[in-house]
């Protein structure tokens, strides 16, 4: 078996020149800038920034997954 095709079917192996890290990194550095706003926005107060960070992060939003992952 290709090594760069995985131990099984399901695997995915990303090949040496990906940049699904450098994707995968640029969101949470993108996050971390949202929790800093947030704070700052809620004056300190993380319970506020905890319930409003959810619909300011990356996760499960639709518009912001890489165009082939995008959900209509």
């Amino acid at each position: 078996m290709d090594p760069a095709q995985g131990d099984s079917e399901d695997e995915t192996v990303e090949p040496p020149n990906s940049t699904v890290d450098d994707w995968l990194g640029q969101q949470a550095a993108r996050d971390d800038e949202e929790v800093d706003a947030l704070l700052e926005e809620t004056g300190g107060d993380v319970a506020e920034a905890e319930r409003r960070f959810p619909e300011r992060s990356h996760e499960d939003r639709p518009d912001r997954l890489p165009t082939e992952d995008r959900r209509t």
